[in-house]
């Protein structure tokens, strides 16, 4: 009777530490304003965002239990309308607290990786202070028709961009054994970065950190950019046009082609239209082509806004959004982006914007004003 009595003893010991030692997450949310409504949580799987889990608020109140092999980020969705929370998740009990009609300023506290996130950020709003009052002096500048100023304050924005991401680059390399430099490489930098510049933030980051969902994207997206660097043949798609006919990318061929992907909802790709019609009516007749690919959702929006802004090219969606095929397939993570493609389908330029795809046509064409 007393061995077993040992025997069982060790047992729930075992037990016991086993628990302790592999505590899994505890979400104890209090969002006030909220009422009784849906919660999602959100996690990234598969290049998209998706619904892991889900939980009824009480007057606000709310909690989310699970496990995670690594502190990753997490989503907390109340309202599709409303902004989602970004918390970085690790094993063990957090406090998110927040007001609805400002879940811009939510805290968080229970999550060291998140309070280095948070830090990190901190120490970056210098750039969105002076990002801000850009944005206020070009918005003065626009209204006044002020074209020079307005030029002006254009390049200090773009210079200011390029410095924010030159901190972010450094901080990374830096840190290069936390979790949070994984993150922010894969956030922030593989879009703003070529082949070269993310191999090398990949390879400084310390091997323990290898079997993180951060570091298998940033290898991955690595892999995929290297498919479609100049030089390349274009990966071939076929996807639905505005009249819900197939269309495939090959079948364009013959022409110079500029696969432009964009989307209704997207400030800066609605921005860029006027200047990419113009490019296009000059050069249409020349040999050139554009295949819009929108990451709307909504067809009705899509179609307006190509009719909207007069874009008399072909155009193809999915409507998945984010989840579009043939971005997946060129790694595009940010619009407005294209590529162009010589008559052969080899890629020939990357985000060619403007002046640079224009200068770049005039040269292919020999065009000259």
């Amino acid at each position: 009777m007393k061995k077993w009595a040992i025997l069982c003893g060790i047992a729930l010991a075992m037990g016991c530490t086993s628990r302790t030692m592999n505590p899994g997450y505890k979400i104890i949310g209090n969002i006030y304003g909220l009422g009784n409504s849906k919660v999602l949580l959100y996690k990234y799987i598969n290049e998209i965002w998706s619904v892991v889990d889900s939980a009824e608020s009480k007057n606000g109140s709310f909690m989310f239990f699970g496990r995670v092999e690594a502190p990753e980020m997490y989503k907390v969705e109340i309202s599709d309308t409303l902004p989602a929370i970004s918390i970085f998740i690790e094993n063990d009990e957090i406090n998110l607290v927040a007001k609805v009609d400002d879940l811009r300023n939510y805290k968080v506290a229970g999550s060291k990786s998140h309070e280095e996130y948070e830090r990190f950020w901190g120490k970056q709003n210098i750039y969105s202070m002076k990002m801000d009052s850009l944005e206020k002096e070009l918005s003065i500048a626009k209204r006044e028709h002020n074209r020079k100023k307005a030029a002006i304050i254009v390049a200090q924005k773009e210079s200011l961009w390029n410095a924010e991401i030159e901190s972010i680059r450094y901080h990374v390399l830096e840190n290069n054994s936390s979790v949070v430099s994984a993150y922010l490489a894969w956030s922030r930098l593989a879009s703003n970065s070529n082949v070269q510049q993310l191999e090398k933030i990949t390879k400084s980051i310390d091997i323990s950190l290898n079997k993180t969902l951060y570091v298998k994207l940033l290898k991955n997206y690595i892999d995929k950019l290297k498919r479609v660097e100049t030089g390349k043949p274009a990966i071939d798609f076929t996807m639905n046009n505005q009249q819900g006919t197939p269309l495939k990318l090959s079948s364009l061929y013959g022409k110079y082609l500029l696969i432009d992907f964009w989307a209704s909802w997207c400030p800066p790709c609605r921005a860029d239209n006027p200047k990419t019609v113009d490019v296009f009516n000059k050069f249409k007749d020349m040999g050139f082509d554009i295949l819009g690919v929108s990451f709307d959702k909504d067809s009705a929006n899509w179609l307006k806004a190509v009719n909207d802004d007069k874009l008399a090219w072909n155009h193809v969606s999915d409507l998945n959004g984010w989840g579009n095929a043939a971005g997946k397939m060129y790694g595009v993570r940010s619009i407005p982006s294209n590529i162009l493609l010589d008559p052969n389908g080899v890629i020939v330029g990357k985000n060619l914007k403007g002046e640079e795809l224009e200068n770049k046509l005039k040269e292919i064409f020999d065009y000259v004003n």
